[in-house]
């Protein structure tokens, strides 16, 4: 389905039913079809799961590569909200997402009453790590892993080649999740100018780091110990600054810890939920 929100069309997907839940995807030039076709979904079945598309992502409209900005996607996300009627939101965000939920927790709040941050960060020292991170688990892949973070892409095909070929350093036990890791990101619509977008223009400009304590809502911080592109550096840093916050580190997982650890990964967030 799509509505117009902040000033534009947006792609969205609801599925379940209970209390809503703003799924904010990664990327960017990814969209949403990662969560549905993955066991992530399964929160649905104690969640009313609002996925959708960033602006100039998946099958949302793109009024110019220049307004994603994170105001912008913070805007269109309470936007979605308003136009949906959704009244206080759950906001869940995985990688790109998680910036983009923390961006929407320091602008509206008041919209929020809790925050989940699945292998994400609060600056762009997260990409300078990465580059160490990657350099000990996968020495053989560094000069693919350069062109990813120096986002030296220009073509669709390109953006979608570099996913594929750095798909090992994603999941800590590639070969066992191979398949379900294929599975979760058959449907997805690269978007390469997103992503060149926000890793040359947007992520530069990124840091929360010292507005952090500002959030107040409940928080949980989920971050996979073998992550490259989120080290658990990152995750140590917001737990620390992130007032009402708990975190829980995924012992066998890189970036896709509910891929990895699936149980795991549920039990962890219905619990919390429960108790938030």
């Amino acid at each position: 389905m799509k509505v117009v929100a902040n000033g534009v069309e947006l792609f969205y997907r609801v599925e379940g039913q209970g209390e809503p839940a703003l799924v904010m995807h990664g990327g960017l030039g990814a969209d949403h079809t990662a969560f549905v076709n993955s066991p992530f979904n399964k929160l649905a079945n104690q969640l009313k799961l609002i996925y959708y598309d960033h602006r100039c992502n998946g099958r949302s409209a793109c009024p110019g590569i220049e307004t994603m900005s994170h105001d912008n996607l913070a805007g269109d996300a309470e936007g979605l909200r308003e136009v949906l009627e959704l009244g206080e939101i759950t906001v869940i965000g995985h990688s790109y997402g998680g910036i983009t939920g923390l961006e929407y927790a320091l602008r509206y709040q008041s919209s929020l009453r809790r925050l989940i941050l699945i292998t994400t960060a609060p600056s762009l020292e997260t990409l300078k790590e990465a580059r160490t991170v990657a350099k000990k688990r996968a020495p053989e892949l560094m000069p693919i892993v350069d062109k990813a973070l120096d986002a030296d892409v220009d073509t669709d095909a390109e953006f979608l080649k570099i996913l594929t070929d750095l798909a090992p350093l994603y999941c800590y036990n590639f070969r066992q999740f191979e398949t379900k890791l294929s599975e979760a990101t058959k449907d997805i619509l690269p978007k390469a100018q997103a992503f060149k977008h926000s890793f040359r223009s947007l992520m530069p400009q990124y840091d929360v780091r010292d507005e952090l304590q500002k959030i107040t809502v409940p928080v949980l911080i989920i971050c996979g110990r073998h992550d490259w592109i989120t080290p658990v550096s990152q995750s140590l840093l917001m737990h620390d600054k992130l007032p009402n916050s708990e975190l829980v580190i995924f012992e066998n997982s890189a970036h896709w810890v509910y891929i990895e650890e699936e149980a795991l990964f549920l039990q962890t967030v219905n619990d919390w939920l429960d108790r938030t």
